[in-house]
């Protein structure tokens, strides 16, 4: 199933939201072009941000807000001539299950106004897309992600603590274990916790979400199976379903075929005894523009 999420006010159609402001255009700085390739055919991709390492780079890194650690692919560990420490190694843990795996040791790593020292990153041989590596949000707070996509481009810098621009809408947020972005929702009426996650490709939700929707037949259509594949290669079921519309603050987000099971990210996250989703790109990528604010803890969108 493709997913075509439409995204409006709550009290509002899709087509009566107003558009963005010609003035903030002006106003905002315009940087490089940087946002990644589309992976799929209806233009929802991965956030791509330009990393620097030990001086050298840009590398494209994934911006994935559900990860803390930001992860290095093998190869450019070799390019960058970066000695494994076979002697330590950390458990990175993925949607679906962790793994074990050796590290490397860098002096600086920066993107944006985000400037780290001395940082160990986890190897992987591998990341989606063909990207370099992952952009974990360690070290975020404070900064705010702002997320063009009409434009292409993204900018990572300090927060000035800025209210959202005209035309955009606001959502309140907590974060949870000091960078983990949750919104309190609801799905078909049902109250959630709903995980910010610009790492997955899907909306994934719960098997307590499902067990909640279905017994107040929410549910509209037939499941279809199918599986979920995390950075530890190993594949979880679950069922593709038609979700009933997700509110989150005072907006609704319509169209939405989510992916529901026992997935372990939610144990990881200590959410799976309570209704819970994960809202990953394929609704978060249908935006114009996604303001992600650590400071303010909140977003802003622009639909």
């Amino acid at each position: 199933m493709a997913a075509h999420a439409t995204v409006a006010r709550a009290v509002e159609q899709a087509n009566s939201i107003p558009g963005s402001d010609p003035a903030l255009a002006s106003a905002e700085a315009v940087p490089q072009p940087l946002y990644a390739a589309s992976t799929t055919l209806d233009r929802i991709g991965r956030i791509v941000a330009p990393v620097m390492i030990d001086g050298q780079g840009p590398f494209r890194f994934i911006v994935d807000t559900g990860a803390n650690q930001s992860v290095i692919t093998t190869e450019l560990a070799t390019r960058l001539g970066l000695a494994q420490s076979p002697e330590r190694t950390l458990t990175l843990n993925g949607v679906t299950g962790s793994r074990l795996v050796a590290t490397v040791n860098v002096t600086t790593f920066s993107t944006g106004d985000l400037v780290q020292q001395s940082l160990t990153l986890p190897l992987l041989d591998n990341v989606m897309g063909g990207a370099d590596g992952i952009l974990g949000v360690y070290g975020f707070e404070g900064q705010r992600i702002t997320v063009d996509f009409d434009k292409d481009f993204i900018r990572i810098a300090r927060s000035r603590n800025e209210p959202a621009p005209r035309g955009f809408y606001t959502i309140e947020a907590r974060l949870r274990f000091g960078r983990l972005m949750v919104i309190d929702g609801r799905v078909g009426g049902i109250p959630v916790k709903a995980v910010i996650d610009t790492g997955a490709q899907r909306t994934l939700g719960n098997v307590a979400l499902r067990e909640a929707l279905q017994k107040r037949r929410k549910f509209r259509g037939e499941m279809e199976a199918t599986t979920v594949i995390g950075l530890s290669d190993h594949e979880q079921a679950g069922d593709y379903m038609a979700t009933p519309t997700i509110r989150l603050g005072g907006v609704a987000i319509t169209d939405v075929d989510a992916i529901y099971g026992d997935i372990d990210v939610f144990r990881l996250w200590d959410l799976q005894d309570r209704p819970a989703l994960l809202i990953g790109m394929d609704v978060l990528g249908t935006l114009s523009t996604l303001v992600i604010d650590y400071r303010r803890k909140e977003l802003q969108i622009l639909p």
